[in-house]
């Protein structure tokens, strides 16, 4: 009796270890992250509490998601660009950006595919214009860089 108690009790213990398993992976494109401290909060659509802690070579993570592929490659995060005005938005022909301050900026426009579809380079001036007439209506990103202080923006600009 002793052993057939040990033998069950011994599958029942195997049986709900065998169980958990946590395998590293997600399939999302959507969530963020926040910061307080040194304490980073990385998030996802479908999780719930995942955090990320760095502290010299220690990386600690709790959760599926990586490390910060920043940190990893050594890019630099960019802030939030602001000082201009894209208008008018929806935008028929003319796309005409307004600049508050002075700047060299890059402009980049990408359909919702991924194309380039326009890359330029400008030392601002009181405002700067595109012709878009040539494209489909449709839903288009604008991208202004300035690289020097290591700001960025992105737009939607709506096409009609």
């Amino acid at each position: 009796m002793r052993k057939i108690c040990s033998l069950v009790l011994f599958l029942f213990l195997s049986h709900s270890y065998g169980q958990t398993q946590i395998k590293k992976s997600n399939i999302s494109t959507g969530g963020g992250s926040t910061s307080t401290g040194d304490i980073t909060v990385i998030y996802s659509v479908g999780e719930v509490a995942v955090q990320e802690k760095i502290q010299g070579n220690t990386h600690l993570s709790e959760g599926f998601v990586g490390p910060d592929l920043n940190a990893v490659l050594g890019v630099n995060d960019y802030g939030v660009l602001s000082g201009f005005y894209v208008l008018p938005n929806p935008v028929k022909d003319r796309l005409y950006i307004r600049w508050e301050y002075p700047g060299d900026y890059e402009i980049y426009l990408f359909d919702l595919n991924g194309k380039e579809l326009l890359n330029s380079k400008v030392t601002s001036q009181e405002e700067t214009s595109y012709n878009l007439s040539k494209y489909a209506s449709a839903i288009y990103l604008l991208f202004v860089i300035d690289r020097e202080k290591q700001l960025s923006k992105q737009i939607k600009i709506i096409k009609k």
